[in-house]
């Protein structure tokens, strides 16, 4: 096997979010198209939602691995093929097996290391050159833990593997967000980062890793921490989302999207509101799924990924880009309608992001500052204070 593909599901999703309904998430507010799609993205890369391989998916915080039964979940594998640390190891089995499903879980995160270690060992013990990930919510975050786990904890062959990862808005929660979430370890060789436009939950703000040194053309080698959570902490790069200095270049194989819709909009989500009521479901909020589950079935494809399924989704992503954009009412309403000016302090309308701290208010930024200014042909709708200029990276505008 060439490629391992491993998909992160969000917090309180199931392996088969998307494909079977239980009592808390009803499967028709997905796009049919789509479905929730790092779930589906699995299925069509393997053909069976409990495939372990060429790719297999993982649990969301907080929740246990199928609907049926719900009550229970399977063992995570924690302690090998990757040597890990006795402190690592014994927070992680706090989250293996029995009935996972639990609001506190969903609400403080601390699960997701345990998760990520399962995923990372998984990849370890796939055999394969290159491993895919791809995640949503907490799921894109753990994506980037477990690539670090596979750096520090890897043999000498396999944390020099190549990862690319595709993060569909990657959320920590309003915790603590140590180094191993905003920072992106040397075996990351491709990142893709789609963040939402018209979330404003709070406890939602998206996070913006920061390049590694190969892609910010930086000589900075890696020194790492002592323990697991501090592992990125001597390691921590230039921001992108501060303001560009002087002859800055543009890192490479690093790319960010802003996208039209809310947290679950952008993975599959179809509901005019983002919620979770099926008789709410939009055509015009299915696009957007639509168009980010193309994108993501193109980036693997690309990355060595090989699908048994063809595409569902019949539009190129050019006629759903102008499709979106000629039709986005119900889009504007998610988050304060299409003109988002207010008199409130804190500019309420705006989604917040940062790599550095998302419960530390003064570390985030507003996500409207840091992309510069849309393309004039797509109504992102902006308040008066939007910056013009954007940080050191630039975005794209699905």
């Amino acid at each position: 096997m060439t490629v391992f593909t491993v998909s992160f599901c969000g917090t309180a999703c199931t392996r088969d979010e998307g494909e079977a309904t239980r009592s808390d998430s009803d499967m028709r507010i997905y796009s049919p198209e789509t479905g929730y799609i790092p779930v589906r993205v699995h299925k069509e890369i393997s053909g069976d939602l409990h495939a372990t391989r060429p790719s297999v998916t993982v649990r969301g915080v907080g929740q246990n691995d199928w609907s049926q039964p719900g009550n229970t979940s399977e063992p995570l594998v924690l302690s090998g093929p990757l040597t890990v640390p006795k402190d690592l190891l014994s927070e992680a089995q706090k989250y293996s097996g029995g009935d996972r499903r639990s609001t506190t879980s969903q609400l403080t995160g601390w699960e997701a290391a345990a998760l990520a270690l399962h995923g990372a060992n998984l990849a370890a013990a796939s055999g394969a050159q290159a491993y895919n990930f791809i995640g949503h919510s907490r799921g894109a975050v753990e994506c980037i833990m477990a690539a670090w786990f596979i750096q520090a904890y890897g043999s000498p062959a396999v944390k020099n593997i190549p990862i690319r990862v595709i993060a569909i808005d990657p959320v920590p929660g309003p915790g603590t967000w140590y180094g191993i979430l905003t920072q992106l370890p040397p075996n990351v060789v491709s990142y893709v980062g789609v963040t939402a436009w018209d979330h404003l939950d709070t406890g939602f703000n998206g996070l913006v890793p920061r390049p590694n040194a190969r892609m910010a053309g930086s000589t900075q080698t890696l020194s790492l921490g002592g323990d697991w959570m501090n592992l990125a902490d001597n390691y921590q790069l230039t921001d992108p989302l501060a303001p560009p200095k002087s002859g800055a270049t543009q890192p490479s194989d690093y790319t960010l999207f802003a996208c039209r819709g809310r947290h679950g909009t952008v993975a599959g989500n179809a509901t005019a509101d983002g919620q979770y009521d099926a008789a709410n479901v939009s055509a015009s909020v299915a696009r957007v799924g639509q168009l980010v589950y193309k994108l993501a079935r193109g980036y693997l494809t690309q990355w060595g990924t090989v699908f048994t399924a063809k595409s569902a989704v019949g539009q190129s992503a050019l006629q759903l880009r102008q499709e979106i954009h000629l039709d986005h009412a119900q889009l504007d309403n998610m988050a304060g309608g299409p003109l988002r000016d207010s008199v409130k302090p804190l500019r309420p309308y705006v989604r917040r992001v940062s790599s550095i701290s998302g419960s530390v208010p003064w570390n985030t930024y507003y996500l409207e500052d840091v992309v510069g200014d849309p393309p004039y042909r797509q109504p992102y709708p902006v308040t008066a204070a939007a910056g013009k200029d954007g940080g050191w990276v630039r975005w794209n505008f699905l």
